[in-house]
């Protein structure tokens, strides 16, 4: 997250095509992987991670073909175009269309994960669920609000701001609830 925001900056101050193209595709290299991490992250913490190790690496191995897809080609990034007050925005491509559904059906399950442990666990475990699920969600549906540019919805992303708030929920989850047993 924290270098998808970094690229995210150089992309918004870019002040050539060529610069600003770069920068979109760096950070949507780094956006690539945001959902995976997040589902490896969720079953290593719920102590399932072996169990669906099959679904796990095939999820890699998805995502990594859309990083190849972004880095080296076209077809994943059509280029980018001035969109509202934005001089440079991307224009998706025929592969960032099943990217898109894949990203948010990889989110959506990690969080359904959470959400239902925070329902049946007891104790630190519903308290920390609970503090990460909400945190997680802030910051995936902050984050998301700048897919609706690219199919040119005319919504600003003015939710970006909400991923910082979902690093502040983690914070707290980690200093007033241990989480991850972190003291």
């Amino acid at each position: 997250v924290a270098f998808w925001s970094l690229s995210y900056f150089f992309w918004q101050t870019s002040l050539s095509y060529t610069n600003a193209l770069f920068w979109t595709k760096t950070l949507m290299a780094f956006a690539i992987f945001i959902p995976v991490f997040y589902l490896h992250f969720v079953f290593a913490w719920l102590g399932i991670l072996k169990e669906k190790k099959t679904l796990l690496v095939l999820t890699y191995l998805v995502f990594f073909t859309f990083l190849l897809l972004d880095v080296f080609t076209s077809q994943f990034i059509a280029g980018i175009k001035p969109v509202l007050t934005f001089k440079f925005w991307p224009n998706p491509a025929l592969f960032f269309h099943p990217f898109l559904i894949i990203w948010i059906a990889s989110v959506i399950y990690a969080s359904y994960l959470l959400y239902k442990t925070q329902k049946n666990a007891t104790g630190f475990k519903k308290i920390q669920a609970k503090y990460i699920l909400f945190g997680m969600i802030i910051g995936f549906i902050g984050g998301s609000t700048n897919y609706f540019l690219w199919y040119e919805i005319p919504v600003v992303p003015f939710g970006n701001i909400l991923v910082a708030a979902y690093v502040g929920m983690t914070a707290y989850a980690i200093v007033k609830h241990r989480f991850l047993d972190i003291r």
